[in-house]
């Protein structure tokens, strides 16, 4: 290691008294600072201890280790996880999956410092400080422990031996690397993160990653969570090659998997309904105005999101959203009506061509709240129709198919393999062409790269071969199909309350799609039909005078069945917007009518459920 011979830095430690902190001494070592506040938290001397570090052009000292009071183990507990990733080799323990799991696992002792795992792991200090804490450290290395002999067939004991050689070897290289990589993490500001990542490597070339994640470490040290969130924005913004990126979005996901921290940058949420709409608006670069109570770097990662895949950060905030769908929280305080619109234009956003964002653990949030938020009158679904209640929120066959392979990867798909067998073979069924499976609007150039994306999702998946074999089948003839001339669609028009014409044979929505108009018949008639095991099943035949599609505007939910025009037809489109503006007024000069027009949709959709 090859040590700078100008130190920057000065640290100074400090002793309380009571809302005053004195200075005990001032050094250009941080080792030498960090030896001192040992000693003192050791012997228990005054009433707190801290260190500061200053640097010639701060306008303010960074505090990167504080111990009040000082003697005694507060009252913290660990969280637990449900599993973690193993880890081979000490550089694993720095990676960012044993960041993340130690993140969560210490989550109310980091908090309470306002630290990230990547720091506590250079910071001695706080690690001696962990290891003199007789309940809260062990039981975090034990719950470690047990995940990992779950995983690897040993024993806890063994791991737990495993685990105290690994922490005195972190330990150890935290007071070596100390001082070595204050400058180095000074270099990131003055050269630039490739630069300084390159003499990092350089001069460490034996443990090139773990030196690279201590200078990281050093430069976010003892910020704000603002600061910290703005200072690895900065590496990205000035990075020139990715790998500079990954590691300011490793940061940043580590930074963001918080509880205050999330807290700070957002300033708190109403309800978790408002928080998981921020994730998806960031996600998706779509927050170009965060409101300015929030931290104004919310804005900045919004662009780096625009800009590069951020593939860390972006897990951490859908696995936010996940595990709260996933639950039984309530997504807002207006009331279980309001919070199945809610459901349904969150599920919206999160459609993606082949799937929905965030994979299985996802998709099974989504079946699990359609679940219980979906059934009438309060009750629970039976799974298969929560299952199949899920997929009608879908806006395609190709994001249906996508849902269920992603469904067969989760807890809940192995243990109802067999319904998700069903509903795969069911959407087989309605398969003739490409055109089927995706929007009749989107170009053959996207229609093979989602063919390709469905492919990987059914290598992924956990079906028996021959159900793969019959998928597999099914796609290539698809892809092959491509050729085919697309059926001829015509457009509607932009103007949603004006009129429609249709010729005989066009179908005018499917069963299953989200309605965004409901249509009145002028002239000619429409069949309506329901597709059953891959056979229409005549419902009715409408007419002149008679309303069709209105269902799914009331109450939000997916088309019942399909409608396809019988005689050449005249239509008068009646938006979305327009039919919820009339039963606004209805709700507000005659509430009992409204609450009649509500209750009678949702009964309809239970006959019809009954009658498939």
């Amino acid at each position: 290691m090859v040590k700078p011979s100008l130190f920057a830095y000065t640290y100074e430690v400090q002793t309380a008294r009571g809302s005053r902190w004195l200075i005990d001494m001032s050094v250009p070592k941080k080792s030498e600072a960090m030896e001192r506040a040992e000693a003192m938290v050791a012997k228990g001397r005054g009433e707190g201890v801290r260190i500061t570090q200053m640097r010639e052009g701060w306008l303010k000292e960074k505090i990167i280790f504080e111990r009040r009071p000082v003697g005694g183990d507060k009252a913290i507990t660990i969280c637990q996880v449900p599993d973690l990733e193993m880890c081979k080799r000490l550089a694993d323990y720095y990676a960012l999956p044993s960041r993340l799991t130690i993140g969560r696992v210490m989550r109310t002792y980091l908090d309470e410092h306002g630290m990230t795992a990547l720091e506590l792991m250079f910071n001695v200090g706080h690690l001696r400080m962990l290891d003199r804490m007789d309940k809260f450290f062990p039981s975090a290395l034990q719950h470690i422990a047990q995940l990992q002999a779950k995983v690897s067939g040993q024993t806890k004991t063994e791991h737990m031996d495993k685990l105290g050689a690994v922490f005195e070897k972190v330990l150890k290289r935290a007071r070596r690397s100390g001082d070595d990589y204050e400058q180095f993490a000074a270099n990131l500001s003055k050269y630039g993160p490739d630069r300084a990542i390159a003499k990092v490597r350089a001069a460490n070339p034996r443990n090139t990653d773990i030196a690279v994640y201590a200078v990281l470490a050093a430069h976010i040290e003892g910020a704000t969570w603002s600061d910290k969130l703005g200072l690895a924005i900065d590496i990205a913004d000035k990075a020139v090659g990715s790998t500079s990126v990954v590691l300011a979005d490793e940061i940043i996901a580590e930074i963001l998997d918080g509880t205050e921290s999330i807290n700070d940058l957002f300033r708190g949420f109403s309800n978790a309904l408002d928080a998981w709409k921020v994730y998806v608006k960031i996600i998706t670069g779509r927050m170009t105005k965060p409101p300015k109570y929030m931290s104004p770097h919310i804005v900045r990662l919004n662009e780096l999101f625009t800009r590069y895949d951020m593939g860390a950060t972006r897990q951490v905030l859908l696995k936010r959203i996940a595990r709260g769908m996933g639950g039984t929280q309530s997504l807002s305080k207006d009331g279980r009506e309001s919070d199945r619109a809610a459901f349904v234009n969150l599920v919206r956003e999160l459609v993606e061509p082949c799937g929905l964002n965030g994979g299985p653990q996802m998709v099974e949030a989504m079946v699990l709240r359609a679940k219980t938020l979906l059934g009438e009158d309060g009750a629970d679904l039976p799974i298969e129709t929560a299952i199949r209640q899920a997929l009608y929120l879908m806006p395609s066959q190709a994001v249906r198919l996508g849902v269920l392979l992603d469904l067969t990867l989760s807890e809940l798909g192995r243990k109802h393999k067999g319904l998700v067998r069903q509903q795969l073979l069911l959407l087989l069924d309605h398969l003739r062409n490409i055109y089927d499976l995706f929007p009749a609007e989107m170009r053959d150039v996207e229609r093979i790269k989602g063919i390709d994306d469905l492919r990987t999702r059914l290598g992924m998946s956990r079906l028996t071969d021959d159900i793969k074999s019959t998928l597999s089948t099914s796609l290539t003839k698809l892809a092959n199909g491509e050729v085919m001339q697309a059926p001829e669609v015509k457009a509607k028009p932009k103007n949603k309350s004006g009129e429609l014409t249709l010729e005989k044979g066009q179908v005018l929505f499917n069963e299953g799609e989200m309605g965004e108009e409901a249509y009145l018949i002028v002239e000619g008639k429409v069949d309506v039909y329901r597709t059953h095991r891959g056979k229409h099943h005549h419902l009715a035949t409408l007419g002149r005078g008679e309303l069709i599609g209105e269902m799914s505007l009331i109450d939000d939910q997916p088309r019942m069945a399909s409608a396809c025009v019988a005689e050449d037809v005249q239509l008068v489109c009646i938006s979305q917007d327009n039919l919820k503006n009339r039963l606004g007024k209805l709700a507000k000069s005659d509430q009992v009518l409204h609450l009649l027009v509500k209750t009678l949709g949702r009964r309809l959709r239970g006959v019809a459920k009954v009658i498939e």
